[in-house]
């Protein structure tokens, strides 16, 4: 990326990573009232009638417990989102996040597992112990290391008294099934599993709504002379070269982005490099658009019946999403974070 983009693309430091740690740029303002449930689906309001009165209730807790000074702190919560993609978990939890009293911190599973990678396990324990809210977005398994890793951290944190909210695809109690040692590192994930209650969000992906499943994104939207512009197998090749870490230092630089002669990637672990990639562009509202294939053809059938099924398909998902929003410098005064789910 630094060859295309004339700077290079350097690891995030630590104070970088800490302030990384709240929602994306489209949820920055997102609220439960901005939240719009799909009254086909009840899940989704009662999600968000459950999420207001946590953070209503623990919020009188707290206030209770500094009023009358007590001696000992309320039982601690852990909330797991389980949902298909594009149901508004993400706001859900961003709004969750904004309502929020007391210390807290927001990242995702991947930025999780970069703050530990940056700050050793100790470190990342230490940073964040005493905070009363952790809420941690796209929870998910890729590996037994970080399956033993986020279980112990997870763990180390509720003794202390801090609050979990989390999202995923995947239940609790089937995090990790399908990939390589997942049954060596069961006890692990059953652990987890019992950290949480489930609030399943049941819905169809909004982000696809409009979007023609069998249609180019080269149609969608005018793009700005700032555009990057780059061939799939070369963009391909340049993600083999930079860590995923420091994918946010280049990509909070860009407006938007042109994806052309795109084909099926053969390769797994480029599609998984592709995945972190669109993850961060996500994160960082940067638009995306595809020239020369449809979205749906980028991962081969295998891939997506595969143990990285959940992935590929928020991949494609954010990707549907991304096609279809104007380039930053474009928008003019629109309001953020107020997504529909």
């Amino acid at each position: 990326m630094e060859m295309l983009l004339g700077y290079p693309a350097l690891a995030p430091s630590q104070e970088e990573l800490i302030a990384a740690m709240v929602p994306p740029r489209g949820f920055t303002d997102a609220t439960f009232d901005s939240y719009h449930p799909d009254l086909r689906f009840p899940s989704q309001q009662r999600a968000k009638e459950v999420l207001h009165a946590f953070t209503v209730e623990r919020a009188a807790q707290a206030h209770s417990h500094r009023l009358w000074r007590r001696s000992t702190v309320y039982q601690p919560v852990g909330w797991y989102l389980d949902g298909g993609f594009g149901v508004g978990k993400t706001h859900l939890l961003a709004a969750t996040f904004h309502a929020w009293s007391g210390s807290k911190f927001y990242t995702s599973f991947s930025g999780l597992t970069s703050l530990v990678g940056a700050l050793s396990f100790a470190g990342a324990l230490q940073l964040l112990r005493g905070t009363s809210l952790l809420a941690i977005d796209e929870f998910e398994l890729d590996d037994p290391g970080d399956t033993v890793l986020i279980s112990r951290l997870a763990d180390e944190l509720r003794m202390t008294g801090t609050n979990l909210v989390v999202t995923s695809n995947t239940l609790p109690d089937r995090l990790g099934e399908g990939r390589f040692g997942a049954d060596d590192f069961l006890r692990e994930i059953q652990g987890l599993a019992e950290a949480f209650k489930v609030l399943s969000i049941e819905g169809g992906d909004f982000r696809r709504r409009g979007f023609a499943l069998d249609r180019e994104m080269s149609g969608v939207g005018s793009l700005p002379e700032s555009t990057v512009h780059i061939g799939l197998s070369e963009l391909l090749d340049q993600l083999r070269r930079v860590h995923p870490i420091r994918y946010r230092g280049v990509v909070q630089k860009l407006d938007a982005v042109e994806i052309h002669d795109v084909v099926p990637i053969a390769l797994q672990s480029d599609a998984l490099h592709f995945c972190s990639l669109v993850d961060v562009l996500y994160d960082q509202g940067v638009a995306v658009r595809l020239r020369g294939g449809a979205v749906r053809d980028l991962f081969p059938a295998s891939f997506l019946a595969g143990g990285f099924r959940q992935k590929y398909g928020r991949c494609l998902s954010r990707l549907y999403e991304l096609g279809s929003i104007e380039p930053l410098s474009m928008q003019r005064d629109r309001e953020g974070g107020s997504r529909s789910a």
